[in-house]
């Protein structure tokens, strides 16, 4: 029974009371037990909140109005997105965005998703300028070129803020080098067969290198 089901009319209006409080979880969480009433039928219900939450409404047992009976479900909602995003958390970094959009994925709605990612990010656990970097320096290693990596991070939804430290994270990367580099990788010397050096070329572009960058490092291998 929900309160949509319930009758609202003045012969049967609906009760609810706050039967029991207990933490759990080492008393991150609150569990708060319900009873719904409206004459004809009750129904017992517990949520989940968390304790920060608990707080905000200085709940106590005995009977609440409709719209506190909302907002606690709203809570035990937002609760249960916030276990889910440190869930998703503890599997890998993700900006506030990847994680909103990976929480939306699941079920939750767009602006519980939203406001669970900005609060895992306000205690610390989303760090965008660390995962950045770390990202970056993976894809380095991968010899990536600085076009690549900055479509990549751009699809993990970094912050425009974020993103703006780019530029200097990359500033003294020789990206000519690390193109010599993977080219000697995958080829061992410069291809002299004009298909194959197109071929070459188009693969170091899928890279992310520019074409003065690909120039540069065939002139260095050359040398």
């Amino acid at each position: 029974m929900t309160i949509d089901q319930v009758s609202f009319g003045v012969a049967n209006p609906l009760r609810i009371t706050i039967r029991a409080l207990r933490a759990q979880h080492e008393g991150a969480e609150m569990l708060v037990q319900l009873l719904l009433e409206n004459g004809e039928h009750q129904e017992q219900k517990s949520l989940v909140i968390t304790t920060e939450q608990y707080c905000e409404f200085n709940l106590t047992r005995g009977p609440i109005t409709e719209e506190v009976y909302e907002q606690i479900e709203e809570a035990a909602e937002l609760c249960r997105a916030l276990r889910s995003g440190e869930s998703l958390l503890s599997y890998g970094a993700n900006s506030v965005q990847a994680l909103t959009r990976k929480l939306v994925g699941k079920g939750y709605r767009r602006e519980v998703a939203a406001e669970a990612a900005e609060r895992l990010a306000g205690y610390g656990l989303i760090n965008e300028e660390r995962d950045m970097k770390r990202e970056v320096e993976k894809c380095l290693r991968k010899l990536w070129g600085s076009k690549r990596i900055s479509a990549h991070l751009w699809t993990k939804g970094y912050a425009h803020e974020t993103m703006q430290g780019l530029f200097e994270l990359l500033q003294e990367v020789d990206f000519s080098e690390n193109c010599a580099t993977l080219i000697k990788k995958h080829y061992g010397e410069v291809p002299t067969d004009a298909d194959e050096h197109r071929r070459m070329i188009a693969s170091l572009s899928r890279y992310g290198y520019s074409i003065g960058e690909i120039r540069e490092a065939i002139s260095l291998l050359r040398k």
